[in-house]
């Protein structure tokens, strides 16, 4: 059964995207597992990082997006769940030079627009939003859990909002990773996440969860040698669990998620972000092994 990795923070500009490009990355290449990326994100950075313009355009003309899956499926119908995904997703090749085991669900501008669709129709049955809510949110979170037998990481890129995707996709993974910038906005950010990931009502109430038995973990990105930042980190991580690993603010790291026609090894896309890389895989993969 796959492992759903959910990347989520209720701030935008934090690295959800690049985050979630370079663990899929990392999952199909050094790990060798079949990896899936669903791109629930309205802006689709992670779809155009690893299909470029041109590929992501050709998806959506060909209605394999997101939305489409939601839209055709969502009503019990017979199209199948694979026939909406694009294989071989990457400008990274494996060891053998070879395309890795990596699928993508491309992202729609045309998401949020679907959902309220489909609210609507669930409003046939239903006058009260909280339970119409629900049964979509239900329905969403089925239709994520159709991939878990195909593969090995399913990774859920999300939006910042709190749309029934992507609170379908909270409920759905198995472990949350919560990229951050290290500035005060973050830190409010996280903690709105943490108690919606926990379902708690204060932070008092959070507190009350071991940290090592809390379904999600918090990543450093675009860290500077500041100290204040630093301190921020480090305010973060008294009240919250956080990986070892700090993605810096790197030009070879925000240039690696330029895509390009011709495939690479993951080493020269990278480049010196490649160890930071490397450690980052590291954790995620023994959070899954967990």
């Amino acid at each position: 059964m796959a492992f759903f990795l959910a990347v989520a923070n209720r701030k935008g500009g934090v690295g959800k995207s690049t985050v979630s490009v370079m663990v899929a990355h990392a999952a199909a290449v050094w790990g060798r597992r079949r990896v899936l990326l669903l791109d629930l994100d309205s802006q689709c950075n992670a779809s155009l990082i690893l299909l470029g313009g041109q590929g992501w355009s050709e998806a959506r003309k060909a209605q394999k997006t997101i939305a489409d899956y939601f839209y055709d499926l969502f009503d019990g119908n017979n199209p199948k769940p694979r026939d909406y995904l694009i294989r071989g997703a990457g400008d990274v090749w494996a060891s053998n030079k070879k395309a890795p085991d990596l699928a993508l669900l491309p992202g729609s501008l045309l998401l949020e627009d679907i959902q309220g669709e489909l609210f609507l129709r669930e409003a046939n049955q239903s006058k009260d939003p909280e339970v119409i809510g629900q049964r979509v949110r239900g329905k969403l979170e089925r239709l994520l859990r159709r991939f878990e037998t195909d593969f090995d990481v399913v990774i859920i890129d999300c939006a910042p909002g709190l749309s029934l995707a992507a609170l379908a996709a909270l409920k759905v993974a198995d472990r949350v990773l919560v990229p951050f910038r290290p500035d005060y906005v973050s830190q409010f950010a996280v903690d709105r996440i943490a108690l919606l990931i926990e379902d708690k009502r204060s932070l008092d109430d959070l507190e009350d969860i071991p940290a090592e038995k809390r379904r999600y973990v918090c990543l450093a990105n675009y860290v500077r040698s500041n100290g204040a930042e630093r301190v921020l980190v480090d305010d973060i991580s008294a009240m919250h669990p956080m990986l070892k690993t700090q993605l810096p603010q790197r030009d070879s790291i925000a240039n690696a998620f330029d895509w390009v026609a011709q495939p690479r090894s993951i080493e020269d896309k990278y480049g010196d972000g490649t160890a930071h890389v490397r450690k980052l895989y590291d954790e995620i993969a023994a959070l899954i092994a967990a």
